[in-house]
């Protein structure tokens, strides 16, 4: 992994999550793009106290914070970095700019609960949505450390395409951590047809790692998580995006429990 995507919106939880971005890209011996993007407001009618802004001037602007965080990078971290500033969706953005320099990885920071009115704010769900490449939210209060044990809450019916699960071996391999693969069902019936084939595409795909399977009943995979993780270390959760509803459900409101996983976990998003 040598190429890592940073967005930003120079908020303290954007700041905690290139923090993490660069002492991993340290580690792998990669770098940092850093984006910011943006949409000038659009007055309606007459509306009282709008001040009308160019977009030059929101342009130079935003290039003398994305300027400062680069100096923030040298002078902290000593790790390669480069700056973009667009205009339109954070989205559609991070999309763009990934594929332009064929990122390895896309990083977000995640606001604490209530800030947003829920764990995840709008434009993480919406990264979740539309990213094409993986995708690693990192909670406000979540500090790098080598990652030692990993989560992967799999769905057996559904898989990761071939270049997302890669990275899940590289992050393995790398810090030669043990991956736990969690499944959680409903009741204690055998798996179907399509279950059975994506365990045994699992045991082939990680053969080589230090892995181990884990089943537990549970009605709802948030609580099957949340017992897993209360009673095993996880320093990094797993899921794949193929059920948006299942992280709106997760992470989209405030619960009046809050999970372990949602304040604390680095959660890598892939994609089916």
């Amino acid at each position: 992994m040598k190429k890592i995507l940073v967005a930003t919106d120079f908020s303290e939880a954007a700041r905690n999550a290139l923090d993490y971005a660069a002492l991993m890209a340290k580690s792998f011996d990669g770098s940092i793009v850093l984006l910011h993007s943006f949409l000038l407001p659009v007055p309606v009618g007459d509306m009282p106290g709008y001040i009308p802004v160019s977009f030059a001037e929101v342009q130079e602007e935003n290039e003398a914070l994305i300027q400062r965080e680069l100096e923030y990078l040298s002078a902290k971290h000593s790790v390669p970095a480069d700056g973009y500033v667009r205009t339109g969706t954070a989205s559609g953005e991070i999309n763009n700019v990934a594929n332009d320099i064929d990122a390895d990885l896309v990083i977000m920071g995640m606001k604490g609960a209530g800030k947003t009115g829920g764990i995840f704010g709008s434009t993480v769900i919406a990264a979740i949505r539309s990213s094409k490449r993986p995708l690693l939210i990192i909670p406000e209060t979540a500090h790098y450390s080598p990652v030692k044990n990993i989560c992967f809450a799999a769905d057996f019916g559904k898989w990761p395409a071939s270049d997302d699960s890669r990275i899940l071996v590289d992050f393995v391999n790398h810090y030669k951590a043990i991956l736990k693969i969690l499944h959680v069902q409903k009741d204690a019936v055998l798996m179907n047809t399509d279950e059975v084939s994506g365990k045994i595409r699992a045991s082939l795909i990680f053969e080589k790692l230090n892995h181990s399977f884990h089943t537990i009943i549970n009605e709802t995979v948030e609580s099957g998580l949340d017992e897993f993780i209360a009673e095993n270390p996880v320093d990094m959760l797993v899921m794949v995006s193929h059920h948006h509803n299942l992280f709106e459900r997760l992470f989209g409101k405030v619960h009046t429990k809050l999970m372990a996983y949602q304040t604390r976990l680095p959660l890598l998003v892939l994609h089916d």
